[in-house]
């Protein structure tokens, strides 16, 4: 898993926003911040293989994400704000097992839940940048494209979770072409997105923007591939239709 979570952090580029930070402080926010993501990646695997999910299972979990949080100088009271995100994901994973589907969402809206747990490493990293802190909302477009990218790369192993693949659930709701069709659309509304808002790019933002184009080339590339290669399949099932239908 930690393995895993280094490969996050590194497609993520969260060790590029890490390095103003003095080396010392910074090797040891990054073992609490591999620590918090193991749990939110134990919550996350709790609500894949549990289609009747357990309050008191749920709770131990966060029990688990705040022993975390304190761990990186949050108290539970000063936390329960900024893990609002979280709790709206977990909400949507639960809501599959009421037949209501992600697709009935905005799906810039759904990735933007579903990518709460870069977002919440984003915001602890700058509490501890000085006079080096990046706007999170400067990485909103390349965090959504990104998200997508997990999706269409998982959709192979997510047939066998109960799981909110939106990619997925859009095939097996409308079929692969006109999924793949309103994925690559999706991602070049993304795109067209300006997230600075007519303000000068600084040279970070400049890099952001850079990074953002080429992952969402690497994505829509990943979608046509993808989607050939199911399409070759014989059939496309996944565990949460056995529940859900």
């Amino acid at each position: 898993m930690k393995k895993k979570i280094k490969e996050l952090f590194k497609y993520r580029k969260l060790p590029k926003i890490l390095k103003p930070i003095p080396k010392g402080e910074r090797q040891e926010l990054l073992k609490g911040l591999i620590n918090l993501q193991i749990t939110i990646y134990k919550l996350d695997q709790y609500l894949e293989e549990n289609w009747i999910l357990k309050q008191s299972k749920l709770q131990l979990h966060w029990d688990y994400i705040y022993e975390e949080m304190r761990q990186l100088g949050y108290t539970r009271k000063k936390a329960f704000p900024i893990m609002s995100h979280i709790r709206r994901y977990q909400l949507h994973e639960q809501q599959l097992r009421e037949n209501l589907s992600p697709s009935r969402l905005n799906k810039q809206y759904y990735y933007h839940y579903k990518s709460c747990d870069v977002r919440l490493i984003r915001r602890i990293i700058n509490d501890r940048l000085s006079d080096d802190k990046n706007e999170i909302d400067d990485w909103r477009s390349f965090d959504l494209i990104t998200e997508i990218n997990d999706d269409v790369t998982d959709v192979f192993e997510d047939q066998h979770t109960i799981n909110g693949n939106l990619f997925l659930i859009t095939i097996m709701e409308i079929g692969i072409n006109l999924a793949q069709k309103e994925f690559i659309n999706l991602i070049n509304e993304i795109l067209e997105i300006d997230p600075f808002q007519s303000r000068t790019p600084n040279k970070l933002q400049l890099q952001i923007m850079k990074w953002t184009n080429q992952e969402a080339e690497a994505t829509k590339k990943l979608i046509k591939k993808n989607c050939e290669i199911l399409s070759q399949a014989n059939s496309i099932q996944t565990k949460l239709w056995s529940f859900s239908k």
